[in-house]
């Protein structure tokens, strides 16, 4: 007989109060000179925008007071986007549980994720070249069946990004 066979079906009701609740978790911040990283971007963007607004201003005279609406919508914009760095840096954070690694991002629409160790294949730390030059690193967590990573914890100093990774692979290894 098939030993699975022989093990009873078992579904029993949790209590959902008694489950440990991740919003109580002290959640560790990234590294300050991630601001700097989105700002960075940030800056770029708008350069590239007000060269765009400078050559219309030159060429389309007809339609100069459309194009002091787009200056001022401009303007608006970045100054929202370089507001929602400095709140994306107070607001972002991750930990390390002893049963999973959780991951809050964004302040308008917040999104937390949460991925226990044992459904992690494999974890990776990346650094692109704005990461080099500003000492920042990016961990990345993946799991099975899907084409990139689940979670990717940007602003993170690349001791702390190696630390993490290797105690996440000690304990998805089992030797933690």
């Amino acid at each position: 007989m098939d030993p699975i066979a022989k093990e009873e079906f078992s579904n029993i009701k949790l209590n959902v109060a008694s489950l440990p609740a991740y919003e109580e978790v002290q959640l560790h911040s990234l590294a300050p000179k991630f601001l700097w990283k989105l700002n960075i971007g940030t800056l770029i963007s708008a350069l590239f925008f007000l060269v765009v607004l400078t050559v219309a201003f030159t060429f389309f005279e007809p339609f100069r007071p459309y194009l002091w609406f787009a200056a001022a919508v401009w303007i608006l914009l970045f100054g929202w986007s370089f507001f929602s760095n400095i709140q994306l840096m107070k607001r972002n954070g991750y930990a390390l549980r002893e049963k999973d690694v959780i991951y809050k991002r964004g302040f308008l629409f917040e999104k937390t994720t949460i991925v226990p160790f044992n459904r992690i294949q494999h974890v990776s730390v990346e650094r692109s070249f704005l990461d080099k030059l500003l000492n920042l690193a990016t961990l990345k967590v993946y799991t099975a069946g899907g084409s990139g990573s689940d979670v990717s914890v940007p602003g993170l100093f690349p001791d702390n990004a190696t630390s993490l990774k290797e105690e996440i692979s000690a304990r998805i290894s089992g030797h933690a």
